[in-house]
């Protein structure tokens, strides 16, 4: 392994001896000489557009435009300029390489095969939302990286801080209506590839666990932790579980717990009878980045508090 982050760090800075006129970043696969002010950024991770869109940027390019706009909402939106350069996993390096990028961004799960190729064309940070057993932590860490590298640290600061500020918020909101406390388990349902139904459950080393547990409330889904944050199971064995609240997202045209063959056990579920299943916006990103977890304390309030 050190072997392989040693020649990926080559192929990102040159020779190992060689100076930066830039910054020199560490980050999952190697090293990278990032430019002190970088303008023409490609991200190939949702969370990472989110970021720059955060940071008051806009990517030149990005995977799977469709899939985001799916998927995720922040109260930023992509500009019109931005550009798909393919898919996540497999991102066109010719789309890439035409939009003259000085800085990209990626996720080390998908650019593990293709980190060298990616650094010839531009110094490629790879960022690892796995690498720890905080993934709110790791969101954290990789935003402020985020902002440092675009020089934008005191926007990295500010929205952090309004996201604690409505954290906070949004806790002390629960404490009045005498919600604190309360249980729940949070689940994320689609149709998977072939036809099979998908849940997965949120451990407590997810982002979402961390955010619902900074707002008062406990995960009941006692699985370990596990390395993406979640665990898969059937549907049927949303019959066992124990908790007050069930929070779920899912899309309006894929909701698994809607279709006809699963409506009669998920209509006897306890947290369904008592009124206690939160549908939460489609678009509510469970892997994103500060905004989305904005998003998500939103939907919390909106949904257990009404408001």
């Amino acid at each position: 392994m050190k072997a392989l982050l040693a020649v990926l760090a080559l192929a990102a800075g040159g020779s190992a001896g060689a100076a930066c006129a830039g910054r020199e970043v560490t980050h999952a696969l190697g090293t990278a000489c990032v430019p002190k002010a970088p303008k023409r950024v490609v991200v190939l991770e949702w969370a990472y557009a989110e970021n720059v869109l955060a940071l008051g940027g806009q990517p030149v390019g990005m995977a799977d435009m469709a899939g985001y706009r799916e998927w995720v909402n922040i109260p930023v939106p992509l500009g019109a300029g931005v550009q798909d350069v393919g898919t996540r996993q497999q991102p066109s390096l010719e789309k890439i390489r035409a939009l003259k990028p000085d800085l990209i961004l990626t996720a080390r799960l998908r650019s593990v095969q293709n980190y060298a190729a990616l650094s010839a064309i531009a110094p490629t940070v790879a960022f690892d939302a796995y690498a720890g057993p905080s993934q709110y932590g790791e969101m954290r860490s990789t935003f402020s990286t985020t902002g440092t590298l675009l020089g934008r640290q005191n926007t990295a600061r500010q929205v952090l801080s309004n996201l604690d500020a409505r954290l906070a918020r949004v806790g002390q909101d629960l404490k009045k209506a005498g919600r604190a406390g309360e249980s729940f388990v949070f689940a994320q349902a689609f149709t998977a590839r072939g036809g099979a139904p998908t849940t997965r459950l949120l451990t407590s080393n997810s982002m979402v666990s961390e955010v619902m547990a900074k707002v008062g409330l406990v995960n009941a889904w006692a699985a370990p932790a596990q390395p993406y944050g979640f665990s898969e199971v059937s549907l049927e064995a949303l019959a066992t579980l124990n908790t007050t609240n069930f929070l779920y997202v899912a899309q309006k045209e894929d909701n698994v717990f809607a279709a006809p063959s699963v409506r009669p056990l998920w209509q006897g579920l306890p947290f369904v009878k008592s009124g206690r299943a939160y549908p939460l916006n489609e678009k509510t990103w469970i892997f994103g980045g500060p905004l989305s977890a904005l998003t998500l304390a939103n939907e919390i309030s909106r949904q257990l508090l009404g408001r």
